[in-house]
């Protein structure tokens, strides 16, 4: 009899907890946060279409907001809502922790990786970054993965423990501009301050210069097949990182035109890499 008694009160204290109303309130709590967060996301695409010149700074308030928004909405819905007693709440925390923690380590040991990459960011979306052995700009930063999209435009998910495993190289730490080094190699007997100054005048020239940063022409003597030659590189900023390889692309037409007239060739080796 006692028995039947504790498991009816206990059934009463569970339909307590979860009864109709409360439910259709949680209901309406979660899609009212998933409305905001659409509308928000919306309203700042727009603004991002609207003001491209802000677009890295517009880009890093949406994952913020979202932690932000449904940390809260979780917390209200549990304590607000729900309103369990303490000792049910301790016990149910206690339970789920002990669960969640044995049966999902990796995700929530990338989640705190992703809050820590929030909170002291090594890179931020719209950076140009170098994660896992990818290369590309960071699209879009999740609690638990980051989105990367490549020059190829492959969409690449990085778990967020696996970024700050290794080292993370930025190739824009939060700006638009970014330095590229474009090289070429010219004969040792060709007149290298002819090839330095139109090396200099060609990227000038370049509509994706970032003219507001320095323009550097390095020169160095090497050997490619046996033969010496001289080594001529830029090092200059693009406008946007997402105009990175047509920066490079442009610099060494309006470089290789210019050496072509001049009378600089041949040019026996041309390569790209990044500063």
């Amino acid at each position: 009899m006692e028995q039947t008694e504790e498991i009816q009160t206990t059934l009463n204290v569970i339909l307590e907890i979860f009864s109709l109303e409360k439910i259709a309130a949680i209901a309406l709590l979660f899609f009212t946060a998933w409305l905001f967060l659409t509308l928000f996301q919306i309203v700042l695409l727009r603004l991002i279409a609207q003001f491209p010149r802000y677009r890295l700074l517009l880009n890093r308030i949406y994952p913020i907001t979202r932690v932000v928004l449904w940390g809260s909405t979780v917390v209200y819905a549990i304590v607000g809502i729900i309103a369990p007693h303490e000792s049910v709440l301790f016990a149910v925390l206690g339970s789920a922790g002990l669960a969640i923690g044995l049966a999902a380590q990796e995700p929530i040991k990338n989640m705190v990786a992703g809050l820590i990459i929030m909170i002291n960011p090594p890179y931020r979306v719209g950076d140009m970054v170098t994660l896992a052995g990818h290369y590309g700009e960071v699209v879009k930063l999740e609690w638990s993965v980051t989105w990367l999209r490549t020059f190829d435009d492959n969409t690449i998910m990085v778990p967020n423990a696996e970024a700050l495993k290794g080292a993370v190289s930025n190739s824009n730490s939060g700006a638009l501009d970014e330095q590229i080094s474009v090289s070429f190699m010219l004969p040792a007997h060709a007149d290298h301050m002819l090839a330095m100054r139109l090396a200099h005048e060609a990227t000038l020239c370049s509509p994706f210069t970032f003219l507001k940063k320095p323009i550097a022409i390095n020169l160095e003597s090497a050997l490619e097949w046996g033969n010496p030659v001289i080594k001529v590189t830029v090092k200059a900023y693009v406008l946007d990182v997402r105009l990175e390889k047509k920066f490079a692309t442009d610099i060494n037409v309006r470089v290789l035109d210019a050496y072509k007239t001049a009378g600089l060739m041949p040019v026996q080796f041309v390569a790209l890499n990044r500063a």
